[in-house]
């Protein structure tokens, strides 16, 4: 999917949906977390192997996010629960990046991390160094 212009031009206008989303819905601390993760994500597959239907699900998962962080997601998508079988289809890299994902959020919440450090990677996309 990223191969081509018109295909990038939709994940890079998805990416933009995001930060939109993030700057709009979240407050400070998650903003900043829900940013760099979303960064590292799509770094992490613009520099992968990523095949085209990974592509469309990369895309069609982050849509859903977007759908929920704007109140347009129905009940399935709002749960936040990621189904077992998505679960038992994780990377082990994945599921490190979900546990510190999970860390990051839970520390958050206990009004922890107001350094702003949240152990992802805080770069821009495509930022020098990448």
């Amino acid at each position: 999917m990223a191969s081509n212009a018109g295909s990038f031009r939709q994940l890079a206008s998805l990416y933009r949906q995001i930060l939109r989303a993030h700057r709009e819905k979240l407050p400070g601390p998650l903003r900043a977390l829900g940013d760099s993760y979303a960064s590292e994500e799509f770094r992490r597959h613009l520099k992968a192997k990523t095949t085209p239907a990974q592509w469309r699900e990369f895309g069609h998962q982050w849509s859903g996010y977007v759908s929920m962080l704007n109140g347009t997601a129905d009940q399935e998508q709002r749960s936040g629960d990621i189904p077992e079988d998505v679960q038992a289809a994780l990377t082990a890299e994945q599921r490190e990046q979900l546990f510190k994902l999970q860390q990051a959020a839970a520390e958050l919440a206990q009004g922890g991390g107001a350094d702003g450090k949240t152990g992802l990677d805080s770069r821009p996309l495509g930022a020098a160094g990448t």
